[in-house]
């Protein structure tokens, strides 16, 4: 063969070899991407994970607080702290519209203005959730989880 000849056969050799080489490189190349994908759902899935033992953990301490404090009350207990709260609840409005009256305004339309305002509406709302409490229908707050619970299941 003739100097060429070799020198063209060098040449395709070395080509070959640098194709082989990038070909292994682009196998590895995609075996590293599939496995970072993989990566990326284990490391969702365990986080996933570790906010369901956090909420299982907050309920278990939860429930030994609740042991903790002792005996349940009784329902006549109950009965009497949430009639009590209601009535706490009244009162408070009662103060407020007493507190906003002028001078020659009867209690009615001071009652009315107070309940119109921001911290008027704030006793209300708290008076409808002792009432409801008291009577076992469900609270605002509990309307707002199942609210939230329907949304995100």
């Amino acid at each position: 063969m003739t100097k060429d000849g070799e020198r063209h056969s060098q040449e395709l050799a070395t080509l070959e070899q640098r194709r082989k080489e990038l070909e292994d490189a682009l196998m590895r190349l995609a075996r590293d991407e599939a496995d970072a994908e993989e990566i990326m759902e284990l490391t969702s899935i365990v986080e996933q994970l570790e906010g369901q033992v956090a909420t299982a953990r907050a309920a278990a301490n939860k429930e030994k607080t609740m042991t903790k404090n002792g005996p349940a009350k009784s329902p006549a207990d109950l009965e009497k702290a949430l009639a009590a709260n209601r009535r706490s609840a009244e009162r408070q409005l009662d103060d407020l519209a007493k507190s906003m009256m002028e001078p020659g305004e009867t209690f009615e339309k001071a009652y009315s203005r107070a309940i119109d305002s921001e911290m008027g509406r704030a006793m209300l709302r708290t008076l409808d959730d002792a009432t409801a409490l008291q009577t076992g229908q469900p609270t605002e707050a509990d309307l707002d989880t199942a609210r939230k619970n329907l949304m995100e299941g």
